[in-house]
Parts: C-alpha cells; sequence; structure tokens
C-alpha cells in the first residue's frame, strides 16, 4: 500500500484547500516534511489517520470527546461558517494480484457545534457505493486499526512503549492481530452466548395460546390487507376512466377553441397598444401636413417669385442708380463742351449715355408688387425635403399598424364568447379536480396497505418463532445439555490452539526485535539475547553474562530505539507493505542514536517512510545521511496574513 496524495480542506490549521504529493521511487522511500512546533505536523497525521478510520480514528486532541463535536472542533477556526471541511487520501493497493487505486474523502459540515461525517470512495476513478457505506469495516482490510499504531506513531511519545507493561501490551496487541487471535477471543464470548442462550430456553406452556392469537391476528390482518388491495384497484380503474375523460374534455375545449378564451385579455391588450400606436402616427401626420410641407406641392410657383423677387431688386438698385448716373453724364458733357471737344467724340458720348440710360429705365420701369428679399425661402427647401422623408415614414409604420390591427382583430374574432363555451371548460376543470382527489387516495391507501404490509411481515416472524418455540420437547433439553458440554471442550480446545499459535511464531518475532535492535543501537555488545513470554508477553533483556538486565538501566534513548525496534520487528512480521508515518522521529535521542536511526531504520522502514521533523532534527550531516533516500521534500509553514499552514516544495 503507497500512498499517492493527501487533501485537506479547512481542517485544523490549515485554511482553504491544500494537497501534497506522497507518491515515492524505487530506492527512495523517504517523504520529508519539516515544520516548526504548532505548525501543522501532528494535523497532519491526524488527517491521515482521520480520513481512514473515522471515529476508531486514534487523533492527537480527541481524548474523550463525541465523534460529532470532534468533528466539530476541528474545523478551522477562520474558516466561512458554512465552510465544508474535507480530507481525501488516495493510495494504491495490491489486491487479488492486481493494483488498484482508492481515493477515499471523509467530509462534513458543523451545524450548532455538531457534525457528522460523509465517506465517498472511489477504486480506479470509479465511484464505489458498497465500499463508500462500509469503509468503516473495510478499512481494516488494508491497515487494520489494531496494526496502525506500528506504521503510525509519535516520536516522542515512542519511549514510553518501551516500559515494561507498555511493551507487553503493544507485543500481545501485535501478536494477536498478526495470528488472528482476536477472532478466536471473540469466537469464545460468541460460545459463552450460545451456550447461556440455550440453558435459558424452557418451554413455555403458554405457547399454544399465543399461536392460536398470532393465528387470529394474521387472519384479520389479511382480511384488512385484502380489502387495502381491492380499493386500490378501483381506484386505479377510476384514474384510468378520468384520465380518458380528461382527454376527451380537453379535445372538446380545443375544437370549440374555448383554450384560447384565457389570451382574450392580452390579445385586447395588444389591440389598444396598435390602435394607441396609430392614433399617434395620425397625430404626427397632421402636425407634418400644418408645417411646409403643403408648399412642396407649388415649388413652381415658388420659382418664379424668386425670379420676381431678383427683378424687383435690380428695378429699385436701376431707379437710384439712374438719377445719379443721369446728373453725372450731364457734369461730363457739360466738361466736353467747354473743352471745346471734337463733335464726332460728343456725338458718340452722347449716344452711348443714352443707350445706357435707355437700358436703366427699362430695368427701373418694372412693376413692384411683392416688395420682398429672398431670405424668406432660406431652408425651405431643406425642411421640405425632411418633413418628406417622414411623412414616407410614418406612412410605413402605419401599413404596418394596420396589418397588426388587422391580424389582432382576427384572432379576437375567432375566441368564442365565454357563455358559449362555459359548460366545455367546467367539465374539463371538474375532471382534473377529481383526478387530483384520487391520486390523494391512492397515496393514502398506499401507505396504509406498505403499513400493513410491514406489520404482516412482523406478525409472520412472530408466528414462526412461535411455532418453533412449540415444537420443542424433553429430546431438545437434553440436547441443550449435550451442546453446552460441547462448548466447553471447544473452548479448551481453542485456547490451546491459541498458546501453541503463539508459541510456534514467539520465536520469530524476538529474533526480529533482537535484530532490529541491535542494528539500531551503537552498543553491539549491549544485550546478548531477547525473550518474549508466551503468556504474559512481557520482555526480558540478557546481558553478555546472560543475566537478565532491568530495562531502567538502558538510557532513555536506548530505551526509545528498543520499542522502535518493537514496532519495527512487528510491522515486519505482519507483512503488510504500509507506509510508515513518523512525527517528531529522531525525539530525544542522542547524536550517534539519531545517526544509527537516520542510517539504519528510516531507509528501511517500509516502502514509504513518511517522516514530520522540525527544525532540529533531520538537520546537518543528518540531512545529508538521509538525503540520498528521501523521494520529495516539504515545508510546512504558516502564513499569517492568510491564517494558514500550507505546504511549501522544499526543506527547511
Amino acid at each position: 500500500m503507497i500512498f499517492n496524495e493527501l487533501q485537506i480542506k479547512n481542517f485544523g490549521i490549515y485554511q482553504g484547500d491544500h494537497s501534497i504529493n506522497l507518491e515515492v521511487t524505487d530506492g527512495k522511500p523517504v517523504i520529508l516534511l519539516g515544520a516548526l512546533n504548532g505548525g501543522g505536523k501532528t494535523t497532519f497525521l491526524d488527517a491521515i489517520q482521520l480520513v481512514l478510520y473515522g471515529k476508531h480514528a486514534k487523533c492527537s486532541n480527541r481524548a474523550g470527546t463525541a465523534y460529532g463535536s470532534f468533528l466539530a472542533s476541528c474545523k478551522n477556526r477562520f474558516a466561512p461558517k458554512d465552510a465544508e471541511v474535507m480530507l481525501s487520501l488516495s493510495f494504491l493497493h495490491r489486491a487479488d494480484n492486481k493494483i488498484k487505486r482508492y481515493d477515499i474523502e471523509r467530509s462534513w459540515q458543523v451545524k450548532n457545534l455538531e457534525a457528522k461525517d460523509k465517506v465517498r470512495v472511489l477504486v480506479d476513478y470509479q465511484f464505489d457505493e458498497h465500499l463508500s457505506q462500509y469503509w468503516d469495516d473495510f478499512v481494516n482490510e488494508f491497515i487494520p486499526l489494531s496494526l496502525s499504531d506500528l506504521f503510525f506513531f509519535d516520536g516522542e511519545k515512542i519511549e514510553n512503549l518501551a516500559h515494561p507493561q507498555r511493551s507487553s501490551e503493544l507485543v500481545k496487541t501485535g501478536i494477536e492481530s498478526l495470528l488472528g487471535l482476536d477472532l478466536l477471543s471473540q469466537l469464545q464470548i460468541d460460545l459463552a452466548q450460545v451456550d447461556k442462550k440455550r440453558r435459558a430456553g424452557n418451554v413455555d406452556q403458554s405457547v399454544m395460546a399465543k399461536v392460536s392469537a398470532c393465528e387470529d391476528e394474521m387472519g384479520d390482518h389479511n382480511v384488512v390487507m385484502s380489502d387495502l388491495k381491492k380499493e386500490l384497484a378501483d381506484i386505479e380503474q377510476q384514474l384510468s376512466d378520468t384520465n380518458i375523460a380528461i382527454n376527451k374534455a380537453r379535445q372538446a375545449v380545443r375544437n370549440t377553441g374555448a383554450h384560447l378564451i384565457e389570451k382574450r385579455d392580452e390579445l385586447k391588450f395588444d389591440l389598444g397598444a396598435v390602435e394607441a400606436k396609430l392614433k399617434l402616427n395620425k397625430a404626427e401626420q397632421i402636425k407634418l401636413a400644418a408645417g411646409v410641407g403643403p408648399l412642396a406641392l407649388v415649388k413652381d410657383l415658388i420659382a418664379q417669385t424668386k425670379t420676381q423677387i431678383r427683378l424687383e431688386t435690380d428695378a429699385k438698385q436701376a431707379k437710384v442708380l439712374d438719377e445719379a448716373i443721369s446728373a453725372y453724364d450731364e457734369k461730363i458733357l457739360a466738361a466736353l463742351n467747354s473743352s471745346a471737344a471734337p463733335e464726332q467724340t460728343l456725338a458718340h458720348v452722347n449716344q452711348t449715355m443714352a443707350e445706357q440710360a435707355k437700358a436703366r429705365q427699362q430695368l427701373a420701369s418694372v412693376e413692384c408688387y411683392l416688395n420682398t428679399d429672398l431670405g424668406i425661402f432660406n431652408g425651405l427647401d431643406a425642411r421640405i425635403t425632411e418633413e418628406e422623408k417622414q411623412r414616407e415614414r410614418l406612412k410605413k409604420d402605419e401599413a404596418k399598424l394596420l396589418e397588426q390591427q388587422a391580424l389582432l382583430q382576427k384572432q379576437l374574432d375567432t375566441i368564442p364568447a365565454y357563455d358559449s363555451v362555459q359548460h366545455v371548460i367546467a367539465e374539463l376543470a371538474e375532471y382534473e379536480a377529481t383526478l387530483k382527489n384520487l391520486r390523494t387516495l391512492k397515496d393514502r391507501k398506499q401507505q396504509l396497505l406498505d403499513q400493513a404490509t410491514a406489520r404482516s411481515n412482523v406478525l409472520s416472524q412472530r408466528y414462526t418463532n412461535l411455532l418453533a418455540q412449540q415444537n420443542k420437547d424433553t429430546f431438545e433439553q437434553k440436547r441443550t445439555i449435550q451442546v453446552s458440554e460441547h462448548i466447553k471442550k471447544l473452548k479448551a480446545t481453542l485456547q490451546g490452539f491459541a498458546e501453541q499459535l503463539i508459541s510456534e511464531n514467539i520465536d520469530r518475532l524476538q529474533t526480529l526485535v533482537k535484530q532490529k535492535f541491535d542494528a539500531l543501537g551503537r552498543k553491539s555488545q549491549l544485550i546478548s539475547d531477547l525473550k518474549i513470554c508466551p503468556t504474559n508477553f512481557a520482555i526480558t533483556l540478557y546481558d553478555m553474562s546472560g543475566n537478565a538486565l532491568e530495562p531502567a538501566k538502558l538510557s532513555a534513548g536506548e530505551r526509545q530505539l528498543l520499542a522502535i525496534a518493537i514496532l519495527w520487528g512487528l510491522a515486519e512480521a505482519s507483512g503488510k507493505e504500509l507506509p510508515t508515518v513518523i512525527d517528531t522521529p529522531l525525539g530525544r535521542l542522542d547524536g550517534i542514536h539519531r545517526s544509527n536511526l537516520v542510517n539504519n531504520y528510516f531507509p528501511k522502514a517500509g516502502q514509504q517512510v513518511i517522516l514530520l521533523s522540525t527544525d532540529e532534527e533531520i538537520v546537518g550531516d543528518y540531512y545529508k545521511q538521509l538525503k540520498p533516500y528521501i523521494a520529495r521534500e516539504f515545508h510546512i509553514s504558516y502564513n499569517e496574513p492568510a491564517k494558514t499552514s500550507g505546504f511549501n516544495q522544499g526543506y527547511f
């Protein structure tokens, strides 16, 4: 089993969505995560255990808290009130000689300081409803809860396991889980329960009366069920007949056009709107007709008027000029006469002046009756053109509105009067009301039938139990005594089998724990042998002289190494290839012991080893020694502005 990815959302110190890639490669089984105290290491370990084991998880801060309250307390305190908390773990697991991918998602929302989690399980990216519903039972097939302490543990607390009593409890739990002795213990308990029940079974003299009463009750109940079924069949027939009648009534409504009545008001409203627009259009056209539009009909007259105005203007100017020029001409002639100009010149000048005077007099003789100027026609042509365009647009709009008016009027004309189709509409409404009442009645009868069926099943089971009890006789009582004797012998056999099984496997475990302790200890000649008692599972160490060595004589670091050796030996004896997750892995060990762990334990503890270290543990030479075995490195740091811890690439 290998973890692929862990996703955390609004859990503990982690606000929002966070994910971490936990995949490893051959020869590099270590995932190293660094964090300061309080940064989120223990929360990371709790998240893995909680998503796997749910209410059975051995989380660090749960104590005796109820599961629902514990889930509520795990929500990040800065997350929104209605935010969801979610943990998701994906891993690879070999089953039936085939590696499958599992995705486990556990989520919950907090309401009134309580929460109830939901589990979704995907196998090879396909949702598995059965696994999702019974995951808390199936998880023991992957990582048995009784063995979880062998693979998920806190390095700072590991020394406590080296205490004689705690170590014996650990070995006892490990041995029983590895050999399946917990099943034998449960079997003995079950056998004792069977024996107790058989001894307590006596023939009840009132059984016959109970059987008779049960038969009478079942008979009465069968009549009730029969009546309910008949009533349901009648209702079904009425429903069918009513549906047919409704279809016919709806067809009649369509044939008479009654289904259009509800559109009458809408059509009248639309028609009124169109008529209002027509009225407004007419008013606009009248307003245009009162403007300059009519002048477009007398364009020739306007042109003539403009010509006349120009002539009158020229005539007025000619009159003024004629008086001034005539006086000027007289002065010129007088000057010429006084200067003794030649006669020919005088004649020519005089003729020219006479011709000019005649032309001016002809122009000045034009009749002036308009007495105005061309300014009165300024902008007239542009206004006429603009109003002609407006008039054309209004005409087009009017044509469209008239078409809409005609269409709406035609639709209104096709709608029948309500009085003529009232009976058809009322008939349809009556059938639909009947159908609704029948459906309600059917639901109520069906509910009564379901209740009656459930009651019938209960009575049937009771009747079967009474018949079985009725068939007891003296032979059964004798048989009970025989079974009780057999149970006693079977329990003794099981006890002997368990002791024999432990005895056959304890030697291998002793050898494994001794090997692991030697690999971890810096004093290679510290102990010569290690024994585990097959009855109370106490561990006894022997020095090089063959004398029993008290655990108290070991240093704190050596006791911690002994506990790790026990865990390591039990894990290897289990034969399960599972991830090992260690919080604060180096604890209170001294330098040499730390080096032995880094070189001899972490790279070999499993196919995947996840270490949660502080900045004072795996650093310096220890980090360099472990580096060749590290597949991925992360730093868990707290972001004060964002109020959350997060996973960042790279170690400290």
